[in-house]
C-alpha cells in the first residue's frame, strides 16, 4: 500500500507543533521529517536546509497575520484600525512559545527576517497614507506591537483586563485618527 504524500501544509504544521511544545531549538530537520511521518530525505525536497523550513515558518506567520488584516478590512477600510485589530487577534490566537521559538530561530539568521521588516515598512506607509496625525498613528503602532511583544515574551504586567482596555482605547482612538 502506497503512504500518503505529506503536503508542505503538514510539514508547517509539524514544525510549529515542536516550535511550541519543545521550543526553537529542537526544530530540526531529523525532528520535523519525523513527527510529519517523512524521511528527512522527504523533507529535504521540499525543504532543502533549516533556514528553508525557518524562513517558511516566518513567511507562515506573516501570511496569517496579513489575511487577517486584510479580512478586517473589509468591515472597516482603515489601514490602522484593521491592523491594531489584527494584532489583537494575533496575540489571542497564537502560542507565545510558537511564535517566539520562530523568531529566536530566524534570529540566528538575520535575513530570515527581512520579511517581516519589508512588510512592516509597506504597512507603516499605509497607514501614514491614510493618516493626518502621522505621530499619533505611529505611537497607536508602537503601542500595539509593545502589547504583544510584552505577551510573546511572557514579561507584560498587565492583567487581561488592563490589556482588553489597552486594545479597546487604541482602537477607538485609531478610528478617531481616520481623515
Amino acid at each position: 500500500m502506497k503512504k500518503p504524500q505529506v503536503t508542505v501544509q503538514q510539514i508547517m504544521q509539524a514544525a510549529l507543533s515542536i516550535a511550541t511544545e519543545k521550543g526553537a531549538g529542537k526544530v530540526t530537520l531529523d525532528a520535523v521529517a519525523k513527527a510529519s511521518g517523512l524521511s528527512k530525505g522527504g523533507l529535504l525536497y521540499h525543504f532543502p536546509s533549516k533556514e528553508a523550513l525557518i524562513s517558511a515558518m516566518v513567511q507562515h506567520l506573516l501570511d496569517d497575520a496579513e489575511a487577517n488584516r486584510l479580512q478586517l478590512m473589509q468591515t472597516d477600510p482603515s489601514v490602522l484600525v484593521s491592523l491594531l485589530k489584527a494584532r489583537r487577534l494575533f496575540s489571542q490566537a497564537i502560542s507565545g512559545n510558537t511564535a517566539m521559538a520562530i523568531l529566536a530561530a530566524a534570529a540566528e539568521h538575520p535575513a530570515l527576517l527581512q520579511p517581516i521588516q519589508q512588510h512592516n515598512s509597506k504597512v507603516l506607509a499605509d497607514v501614514l497614507a491614510e493618516q493626518d496625525d502621522e505621530l499619533a498613528a505611529m505611537l497607536l503602532m508602537l503601542a500595539s506591537e509593545g502589547l504583544v511583544f510584552q505577551e510573546l515574551l511572557n514579561i507584560s504586567p498587565f492583567s487581561e483586563s488592563q490589556k482588553a482596555k489597552l486594545e479597546t482605547y487604541m482602537i477607538n482612538r485609531a478610528q478617531e485618527l481616520k481623515k
